[in-house]
């Protein structure tokens, strides 16, 4: 061996070593990170939960708080918190020593004998949790206990679910209080705003309720879509007997990051040894041997693309599940189908308004207006409807004026202005599937309403609504979906055509959005 080739090997052995050990290094350490990662994810969302569990339980505490008031009588306190509570269906006061039950009811209960009876039934097998909470108290701290074996009673709403805690009256008698609330509506009265909050677009955050024996949960609230199929992280609401907090990332959790970039990084380290191998092999042989050159070209390149053909291997196998019918039933098929393209329409109306609002931010959105008859473009838009409202069985009643409405607008944007609106309609109409689409002449302006018999808007709302990114803050309001953007643009594109945007709306009566545009002279010709 000559010098010339030792000097290589000894080369080829202090660049490769290294690499290859930390290779060996790094494949015995891959599972060793992943169980790491997923062990500090885990953590994470564990607090994530008891964040919500000790909101609950401060809220609880601070129905507690109220409760104690001793300013106003116990029973004051009672009623002031089934008024202001609506999940609150009924509250007993048992005297500790007397045993005695004082039973207060929301407006929508009714109560009898029976209810009496019940609730001493309930009583008389938890003599020993009473007596343990009497303790609690008399040691200074008043805990608040799931009222659980609670047996739902006829005359309450069927979703019931209990606590109990002891209190002392004004005279400072002791009672023991039992809440008994509607669980689905308590979760979104209490719990649906704060989780909300937390969501973040990171997590989705559900509640449900799940007894012995059942197989899954059912699910009460979720901040978005919560899929049981996939891993979550699930523990005990601690207020409420048989309900869990569940919470699942969006899209790839962390550690199926931390596991592609150990992966990747595990490739291009794999990839760079080679290349320093190929490079060194290349050195150490004669140049001049061009045909063993290129057939290491060739093993490089079908080296190359093996790495490449796996994945898309992968990409393929997965689309063509629908493509070679795989899906089990035509319903089921069907259901894919309208899935993919509601979604896919949606999502399409949705960049659509945000590229609009991308342009209005940076002044870059431009009109093109044209003479055009009022009646002729809502009656264009209204049959463009016709399958949105069959799909979502809505009854659209159409009203046009009797007379022309000439106006000067750019069409495109008079549809997205109208759509946003029809499709708030539609979204908000909170079960009632009717809405009223009308044409018609007012002081000097050509105007388009569209109203709906939905949840409507509070007068204290209607001054933000047009606000960038704003939403009312309700419970169905947040659970419906939206950006917070349809109504800024309609108000930006009224304001382009010297027209504006009126809304009439009362809570729980529905709303009135009316655009109006000035009328040509060609009218008043």
């Amino acid at each position: 061996m000559t010098k010339e080739v030792r000097a290589l090997f000894l080369i080829l052995i202090i660049t490769v070593a290294p690499l290859m050990i930390y290779a060996f290094i790094q494949v015995r350490s891959l599972d060793e990170d992943e169980q790491m990662a997923k062990a500090a994810y885990e953590k994470q969302l564990d607090a994530v939960l008891f964040s919500l569990n000790q909101y609950a339980d401060d809220m609880m505490n601070r129905w507690m708080r109220q409760l104690a008031d001793k300013q106003n009588s116990l029973s004051e306190n009672v009623n002031d918190l089934i008024i202001g509570n609506e999940s609150i269906q009924m509250i007993v006061l048992r005297n500790y020593k007397t045993k005695e039950d004082s039973i207060y009811v929301n407006d929508y209960v009714s109560i009898n004998d029976n209810t009496y009876e019940k609730v001493d039934q309930w009583y008389n097998t938890k003599d020993s949790v009473i007596n343990r909470l009497s303790e609690y108290l008399e040691a200074g701290f008043q805990k608040i206990q799931p009222a659980d074996d609670w047996m739902a009673i006829e005359e309450l709403r069927p979703d019931q679910t209990g606590i109990t805690v002891m209190i002392y009256d004004e005279d400072s008698v002791l009672h023991n209080a039992l809440f008994i609330l509607e669980r689905k509506f308590w979760i979104e009265q209490i719990l649906g705003l704060q989780m909300q909050k937390i969501d973040h677009d990171e997590f989705t955050i559900a509640v449900g309720h799940w007894q012995e024996g059942q197989q899954w949960p059912t699910i009460l609230y979720q901040t978005t879509l919560f899929s049981l199929k996939k891993n979550f992280t699930k523990t005990n609401l601690w207020i409420l007997p048989n309900t869990f907090l569940f919470i699942q990332p969006k899209g790839k959790s962390y550690t199926e990051l931390i596991q592609s970039r150990s992966r990747d990084n595990l490739y291009l380290l794999l990839f760079s040894v080679f290349v320093v191998l190929i490079g060194i092999f290349l050195m150490i042989r004669n140049i001049k041997n061009t045909l063993k050159v290129a057939q290491l070209k060739s093993d490089f390149v079908s080296n190359v693309s093996h790495e490449i053909r796996t994945p898309l291997s992968l990409i393929r196998m997965y689309a063509e599940t629908l493509m070679l019918g795989r899906v089990p039933s035509e319903e089921k098929k069907k259901q894919y189908y309208s899935t993919i393209h509601h979604e896919s329409g949606r999502l399409t109306f949705l960049v659509n308004n945000i590229l609009d609002f991308s342009r209005i931010e940076a002044n870059r959105k431009t009109y093109r207006f044209e003479d055009s008859d009022l009646n002729i473009l809502v009656g264009r838009i209204y049959e463009n409807f016709s399958h949105y409202f069959t799909e979502h069985h809505v009854a659209c009643n159409l009203k046009q004026s009797q007379d022309p409405l000439p106006v000067f607008v750019d069409t495109q944007a008079f549809e997205e202005a109208l759509s946003n609106l029809i499709e708030n309609a539609v979204k908000y109409g909170n079960g009632k599937n009717e809405i009223d689409l009308s044409t018609f002449v007012s002081n000097g302006y050509a105007c388009c309403s569209i109203r709906d018999h939905g949840i409507g808007i509070s007068k204290s709302a209607q001054k933000y609504i047009f606000d960038k990114f704003y939403r009312v803050e309700s419970a169905l309001t947040q659970k419906t979906k939206g950006t917070g953007l349809g109504l800024s643009l309609v108000k930006h594109i009224m304001e382009s055509h010297q027209g504006e945007v009126i809304v009439e709306s009362k809570p729980n009566q529905g709303s009135t959005f009316t655009l109006k545009f000035p009328l040509t002279k060609q009218h008043h010709e």
